[in-house]
């Protein structure tokens, strides 16, 4: 076992142990309301403290030693804060102030405080807190710890990894020995077989229904291997397609093999009409304009018995009904070549696109409840910069618009993530997203079985993502199962054996298959917390709810459904409401979706009225609103008299206590009355430590005119001048160039004249730490390490 892995499951059984539990208070009388508290004695000199609270259910306000410590929404993310500056020496008190949402509403937390001498101190809920009710009891309903998820720590690159491992690839011979490959345990991994001279690299791999396994060639054709009666060994080859240009995504379905053919741009049905073995009908059902680059990948039987077809950004999207909201081609940026998911019936008719905003998902599963996923890029070029956002693992629903439109290099940068777009399930990192896969047809352990299993080829790894529901939607974490170099991962399926089978290739490299089997002992699925229970219970119904809602997409009549407490489900109904055009309904002011359809719809100013006690809103409510009233300045819409109301709105909560909607208020405020936002921005900026944060400032920074003063024009300058030296993408250095261009610009002759040292400053990089002082410990050499590599 490796000391990675070794580390990594030494803090799992160690967070396991020290897990809280789901609680919630209940009397006589049903609360509405509860306050949750624990008295606790902190260690002196506290190195760090880091608290981690999530809410099922409810609505959670914490507090530490009665000052605000953070916001947990029902079906909001896990809240996670360093809280050491909070604590004090000797007796603290947590208090968890929960108002219930439904019928699961529990609390969790956990917070650990390391001292800078001795054992770490973990305080956790459990039943043993004290509500503020003493007719109410506090009670358990089950142990968060057994939740697998909730134990893992955050995917790290490190020193070890290697972003062009893949390289490595291109002139091996044989696949990767997989004796070096890190694995979790009681897993095997070992290699079927490597590509001949003659066999290329693969792309693609799928089981037909006799077991067979088809490979997708990188240049054209398709390759299938018959294995031996106990599935042990390969014992034939033989080419089944030869004309067929890089085959990204395979499907046995209806008799039949659909091919997504990237270079033969289109989606072919092959089957075999006689009998024989051989495929001699090929006919194309869809074919598809753009390049291909960022192409036609991969393909899954939907449980409606339809072919999903997933495309990269290089795809036009085609002519075809559309799930997605009518009114997105009326707002920009819009591009007519984006990430989308095409839906059609067996022989392709009746096409539809799915949903949209993706950027380059390679690989599309679907889950037990039938529920879509994928793994979609990152756009590298625009790392270390605010509006960069990393790989990450998408629920693909119904008319959902995840948010991507720009390309890369694109100027002025479009801010993807916005309240009316339909949110990730969970970032993963920097990587390159290829394959996707739920172990449902394996024979691995249960929380296995679940997995949704990811592929990375940039770093070799193969990610297993625990998901748990979310309302109607999902959450989760992610840990890595495999890992290898080189290993530059495709694909994979399972196999009639139940165990894993992927294969490694693209950009010309050595292509292998491998299997992975699990080799401990039978583990049986345990017995479902009280917690889980409901949840699963109350994910069912908002399910029904949320397709309830997408039944009307694409449709010309809908009817209001009402407020619900889903996000996702409220997502749905706001775009049937979009195809329906329906606003006749008087909405609750804090209801956005219908506030957002009514103002896409009509784009009138009366859409919606201010709020004057918007700062007491939820966090999420809070950048719904800022974002409501963004689009109608940006469309125009307000008259000169609203502006004012604006201003007087939302300026005397600038600065506010939260960097987000800080960030918000900037955007909004530095056009609109830069003579008070100006100062408050560059404070901001000067106070802030965040690369993002900053960058973002300067950005919004860059156009004003007045609200200057010297003072502030060179802190402005000198900031801009420290990220010269920063690493990020190569998009990084022209957004810097180009915020430095724009703010230039707005510069009197005698204000360049003053600020010329700043204008002239020449980057320099940060000091070196200073390693005196340190004292020899020892000559390491390779021969230590020897039973660790």
């Amino acid at each position: 076992m490796s000391i990675r892995f070794a580390a990594a499951l030494v803090a799992l059984v160690y967070s396991a142990q020290a897990a809280p539990d789901w609680i919630w208070a209940k009397a006589p009388a049903p609360l509405k309301t509860i306050s949750l508290s624990h008295r606790f004695k902190a260690p002196p000199q506290i190195k760090s403290a880091s608290v981690r609270f999530i809410a099922d259910g409810a609505m959670l306000r914490l507090r530490i030693n009665g000052k605000p410590a953070g916001i947990a929404e029902p079906f909001g993310p896990v809240i996670e804060k360093n809280v050491a500056e909070m604590l004090k020496t000797g007796f603290n008190e947590l208090t968890i102030q929960g108002e219930a949402i439904s019928k699961i509403s529990a609390a969790a937390l956990q917070l650990e405080i390391k001292p800078q001498n001795g054992k770490p101190l973990v305080i956790s809920t459990s039943p043993k807190w004290n509500s503020d009710n003493t007719k109410a009891k506090v009670y358990s309903t089950g142990n968060l710890g057994l939740e697998h998820w909730w134990n893992l720590t955050s995917l790290v690159i490190d020193e070890t990894d290697d972003y062009t491992q893949w390289k490595r690839a291109s002139n091996a011979k044989a696949g990767t020995e997989p004796s070096s490959f890190q694995l979790v345990p009681n897993f095997e991994a070992e290699l079927v077989r490597s590509a001949g001279p003659d066999e290329n690299s693969w792309v693609s791999l799928a089981f037909d229904p006799r077991g067979r396994l088809t490979v997708g060639r990188e240049d054209k054709g398709l390759i299938r291997y018959t294995f031996c009666a106990k599935h042990e060994k390969i014992i034939h080859s033989e080419s089944v397609n030869e004309d067929l240009r890089e085959c990204r995504g395979l499907l046995y379905a209806h008799n039949s093999l659909y091919v997504s053919a990237n270079n033969s741009k289109g989606l072919y049905r092959l089957r075999d009409t006689n009998g024989d073995g051989s495929f001699d009908e090929k006919k194309l059902l869809h074919a598809s304009q753009g390049g291909a680059g960022h192409g036609r990948n991969d393909l899954a039987l939907g449980p409606d018995g339809k072919i999903y077809l997933i495309n990269g950004d290089s795809i036009h999207l085609p002519k075809v009904s559309d799930r997605m909201s009518p009114l997105r081609r009326q707002f920009k940026p819009f591009r007519i070549n984006e990430g989308h998911v095409i839906r059609m019936g067996p022989d392709g008719s009746n096409k539809e696109i799915f949903c949209g905003g993706l950027r380059n998902p390679y690989g599309i599963a679907f889950n037990i409840n039938g529920e879509a996923f994928t793994y979609d890029a990152d756009a590298e070029f625009d790392m270390g910069t605010p509006w960069y956002r990393p790989t990450q693992v998408k629920h693909l629903t119904s008319g959902a618009d995840f948010g991507w439109r720009a390309v890369t290099g694109s100027w002025p940068s479009y801010f993807p993530d916005h309240p009316d777009n339909t949110p990730a399930t969970l970032d993963i990192g920097k990587g390159s997203p290829t394959g996707v896969m739920f172990g449902t047809k394996s024979n691995f352990p249960p929380i296995y079985k679940k997995a949704l299993f990811i592929l990375d080829w940039t770093y070799g790894r193969i990610l297993a993502v625990h998901l748990r529901p979310r309302g109607s939607t999902y959450m989760g974490a992610a840990e890595v199962f495999l890992r290898g170099q080189p290993l530059n991962v495709t694909d994979l399926d399972f196999g009639p054996d139940g165990a894993m089978y992927f294969v490694t290739g693209g950009r010309k490299t050595q292509s292998a298959l491998y299997r992975v089997k699990y080799t401990g002992p039978k583990i049986q699925a345990r017995p479902q917390t009280r917690q889980e229970l409901a949840r699963d219970q109350q994910a069912k119904t908002f399910r029904e709810d949320r397709r309830t809602a997408e039944i009307s997409h694409g449709k010309t009549k809908s009817t209001y459904m009402g407020v619900h407490p889903d996000p996702r489900v409220r997502h749905a109904r706001r775009i049937a409401m979009e195809h329906g055009n329906l606003t006749t309904k008087t909405p609750l002011a804090t209801d956005f979706e219908y506030l957002t359809a009514k103002a896409n719809l009509r784009g009138e100013a009366s859409s919606f009225s201010l709020i004057p006690n918007w700062p007491q809103l939820t966090p999420s409510n809070r950048l719904a609103y800022l974002d409501l009233i963004r689009r109608g300045i940006e469309r125009g819409i307000f008259p000169k008299k609203r502006i004012q109301s604006i201003q007087e709105n939302l300026i005397p909560h600038f600065p506010h206590a939260t960097p987000e909607v800080n960030q918000a208020l900037a955007q909004l405020l530095i056009p609109l009355k830069p003579t008070k936002a100006v100062p408050v921005t560059v404070r901001l900026l000067n106070e802030s430590t965040d690369q993002h944060e900053r960058i973002l400032y300067l950005y919004h920074l860059r156009h004003a005119k007045t609200g200057w003063t010297p003072e502030s024009r060179r802190i402005f300058f000198q900031a801009l001048s420290t990220y010269d030296t920063l690493l990020g993408g190569r998009g990084l250095p022209q957004a810097l160039a180009r915020i430095r261009k724009d703010a230039t610009a707005t510069l009197t002759e005698e204000e360049k004249q003053e600020l010329q040292e700043e204008l002239n400053q020449k980057p320099t990089l940060p000091p070196l730490p200073d390693l005196s002082g340190r004292k020899f410990v020892k000559q390491w050499k390779p021969s230590d390490f020897v039973n660790d590599l």
